[in-house]
């Protein structure tokens, strides 16, 4: 398969799934492609290395949010109840059903949603304490100064003025590695999203 296929047969199958970054997909597969051809693969071999057209737009799918997967789960579900000549029974089972299914619907909805506030809040109180040494080590050093008015001691001014170094000392050691605990921390969250998604839709 030449690039020109392998594209347009990818735009054309994403077309089908209304995905909406298309353009965008399609440029970074070209890129990739070329790259490759300018490693010195030719373009059927670079073409190939790819993965499977089913695969991409199986995981641009996926990327979708979740309303619009359930969405479209219950569109396909109904098309394929009238197809076989079933719609006025999907239709009956969906409206009587609608005091079982929907409050589960809402309680994993609020299960998911409590999830993410949780999981975010403990993420920011890390940067919370963090940044709160940092403005307790800035209070600690403008204090330092008030022992020339004689409102502090010179014992109490060289000891604001050693948590002040103290503390900036810890917040510069801990906001490198905090930055790249969030950084991994929404990677492993993003992962996690995505695998509950191929769980439930895949």
């Amino acid at each position: 398969m030449t690039k020109e296929e392998f594209l347009k047969t990818l735009k054309s199958e994403l077309e089908k799934q209304s995905i909406s970054n298309i353009e965008s997909m399609i440029e970074y597969y070209d890129e990739m492609i070329c790259d490759r051809m300018e490693d010195g693969m030719s373009e059927e071999d670079a073409v190939s290395s790819m993965d499977s057209i089913a695969e991409i737009v199986h995981e641009a799918v996926l990327d979708k949010s979740v309303p619009a997967l359930v969405k479209e789960r219950v569109k396909k579900s109904r098309e394929r109840a009238e197809q076989n000549g079933h719609g006025w029974l999907w239709i009956t089972i969906a409206v009587l059903g609608f005091p079982v299914w929907f409050p589960l619907l809402l309680t994993a909805f609020i299960l998911a949603l409590t999830f993410f506030i949780v999981f975010w809040v403990l993420v920011a109180t890390l940067f919370i304490v963090i940044i709160s040494l940092g403005i307790a080590a800035v209070a600690c050093f403008v204090a330092t100064p008030f022992v020339f008015l004689g409102y502090l001691s010179y014992q109490s001014a060289l000891v604001s003025l050693g948590s002040a170094f103290l503390l900036a000392g810890i917040v510069v050691l801990l906001w490198k590695p905090c930055i790249n605990l969030f950084k991994k921390t929404g990677v492993l969250f993003g992962r996690f999203v995505m695998a509950c998604k191929r769980k439930i839709f895949g």
